[in-house]
């Protein structure tokens, strides 16, 4: 109860409009929503679990998680857009409803920056590189050796066009010179499945998806995609560290209201938001199912946010995978 004090205490303004007291005065609220624009069963979950708990036990808010998929997360985000800025409604989010939609969708429905409200970015996972244990290639360099000497030859899974994935291994192809083939393989868990039957031969998965395979020896990871290595697979190298510099991507999770809060209201949120995530217990979790806690503050995602959304840009224009929508 002292914790929510000093937090009300140190978030009032020194001057306010009556709609910023308003909302200051009725944030934490009593019932609160947490919307996720993917299906249940997404590592987004996890995080939403961990920020609804919090929310209940550090500031007595009853928050629901409601899953909200379909038509690349614009559902959600709908729901986002039109609910009152007043902190009782938060959007679970991240690389694939806010940095790669407007990337790849010709007409995306939203705007990024007014549509929004960015409250922090509150954990990264890494993307692995993984190939069939039969493959002839137990390194990056053999890999693009070998696909180089097989120009076409070599198919690339993804889940869908735009996905991570899809986008990731086109920014493989590009920065490599190589020539792959992209086969879709629609739920993620049928990419398990078909690389180890060898009909596509390397594939861009999360961390989670693929780290049994890879433990029990039923897929070989060449290396994770992230400028870190990741204690999941301490013994697997980066990307940069097996020879692509400059060569990084993470999928990240970032947390969301909607739009035009006012300002204080905001940074009680963001200090409330860092503050659950940041807790021991919900590290642990974030590390065992394979995330990498992390932290950017609103500021620190808005600026983010805008850089990935370019770069990706630059990678489906290169790839001439646009669509509308």
């Amino acid at each position: 109860m002292r914790r929510r004090t000093l937090l009300t205490a140190a978030a009032l303004p020194l001057a306010a409009t009556p709609r910023d007291l308003r909302a200051q005065e009725a944030w934490p609220p009593r019932h609160a929503r947490i919307l996720v624009p993917f299906a249940a069963g997404r590592v987004t979950d996890l995080v939403a679990r961990i920020l609804a708990e919090g929310l209940r036990d550090g500031l007595g808010t009853t928050a629901v998680v409601e899953n909200r998929p379909g038509a690349n997360a614009v559902l959600g985000l709908e729901a986002l857009k039109r609910a009152a800025p007043d902190g009782a409604t938060l959007l679970v989010g991240g690389l694939g409803s806010h940095g790669l939609p407007p990337a790849v969708m010709a007409n995306w429905s939203f705007d990024p920056v007014a549509d929004f409200t960015p409250i922090g970015l509150v954990a990264e996972f890494v993307n692995v590189m993984v190939v069939p244990p039969e493959l002839p290639a137990r390194s990056v360099a053999e890999f693009i050796a070998l696909a180089r000497a097989r120009p076409g030859a070599l198919n690339y899974g993804f889940t869908s066009v735009g996905a991570s994935n899809q986008l990731t291994a086109e920014l493989f192809r590009q920065s490599t010179g190589t020539e792959l083939t992209g086969i879709p393989f629609g739920a993620t868990g049928n990419s398990l499945v078909l690389l180890q039957r060898g009909d596509v031969q390397v594939a861009f998965e999360n961390l989670p998806t693929v780290a049994g395979a890879v433990r029990g020896g039923t897929l070989r990871a060449l290396a994770v995609t992230s400028p870190y290595r990741t204690d999941q697979l301490p013994e697997v190298p980066t990307m940069q560290e097996a020879g692509l510099a400059g060569f990084a991507v993470t999928s990240w999770i970032a947390i969301y209201a909607p739009p035009a809060m006012p300002a204080d209201l905001r940074a009680r949120v963001e200090n409330a938001v860092r503050g659950i995530m940041a807790a021991p217990g919900a590290r642990q979790r974030l590390a065992s199912a394979g995330f990498e806690p992390a932290w950017k503050s609103a500021a620190e995602l808005a600026s983010f946010q805008a850089s990935e959304i370019a770069r990706w840009r630059g990678v489906v224009r290169a790839a001439g995978l646009q669509l509308d929508g």
